[in-house]
């Protein structure tokens, strides 16, 4: 509770005088002594307008994980998917896949070195959406995903980019190579440098990463300046998230035998046991 203090200059219960205050020291006063204004409406409309997880939460919940639950069931009736026999080291299946969810990761071994496809890649990524909340800290629209003016533009221009640059660079590795194209290099300039294993398989994947994303930072500059930090971003986590999306599909879709592009409807997808 609020108490008041004795005008400037008059004497305190003690009989010692306030002394007189400064325009900087009553504004400190008077925000430390301020009351928060009484809450709008009574007890019932306050208890109205909360939302209890029990029971509106943990029904919405429960039956949630039901239709889920009987989507699973209704899909292992409808869909067939059989077994498949005990391993053997004599006749391994071709090709040979991971679950679908590391698919996009088994897609960019297939470009570059393991480790670099296999752990940086992976924990720089991760990382980096980590720290996201350290770099935008404006806490309005937060966890929304088109929470500015220009975010739905740079979400399209962004996908369109990304989709179309991933879909050249795993058609020019499937049919050209970085290897082949680094060794006719190397053998045309008389330099062993273009064609050693470092080069091949950091060095330039590397530079084939990096410069679509420094190339569509300047485009989204040059064509929706000024962009908030909010708008990098967005732009960031949409490529990022096309870019899942697009090496998942390739990898469960498009290769066949020896890992090489397929149509889905190629005879040669099916795995030879």
């Amino acid at each position: 509770m609020a108490t008041e203090l004795p005008p400037e200059g008059q004497a305190n219960g003690n009989g010692a005088g306030r002394p007189a205050l400064n325009a900087e020291q009553r504004a400190r006063v008077a925000t430390a002594v301020r009351r928060d204004p009484a809450p709008q409406g009574g007890i019932k409309e306050q208890v109205e307008a909360l939302v209890y997880v029990w029971p509106h939460l943990v029904i919405i919940e429960f039956v949630a994980a039901l239709v889920m639950t009987l989507s699973l069931v209704a899909l292992g009736m409808i869909v067939n998917a059989p077994l498949e026999g005990h391993a053997n080291t004599d006749r391994t299946p071709n090709p040979s896949k991971a679950p679908w969810y590391f698919l996009n990761l088994q897609e960019l071994l297939l470009h570059m070195h393991p480790a670099l496809a296999g752990v940086i890649v992976p924990a720089g990524a991760l990382a980096l959406i980590a720290i996201i909340p350290y770099i935008d800290r404006d806490p309005r629209d937060m966890g929304k995903w088109t929470g500015t003016e220009k975010a739905k533009p740079i979400i399209w221009f962004t996908t369109i980019f990304t989709s179309v640059v991933l879909v050249l660079l795993i058609l020019f590795d499937e049919f050209v190579g970085v290897k082949p194209l680094m060794k006719t290099l190397s053998e045309m300039t008389g330099n062993p440098i273009f064609s050693a294993p470092v080069v091949v398989d950091i060095i330039v994947p590397t530079f084939l990463m990096l410069a679509p994303i420094a190339v569509l930072c300047w485009l989204i500059h040059l064509i929706y300046r000024p962009v908030s930090t909010r708008d990098w971003m967005i732009c960031l986590f949409t490529g990022f998230f096309v870019t899942y999306v697009i090496l998942t599909i390739s990898g469960t879709f498009f290769r066949g035998q020896g890992m090489h592009l397929y149509w889905p409807w190629d005879p040669h997808q099916t795995r030879v046991e």
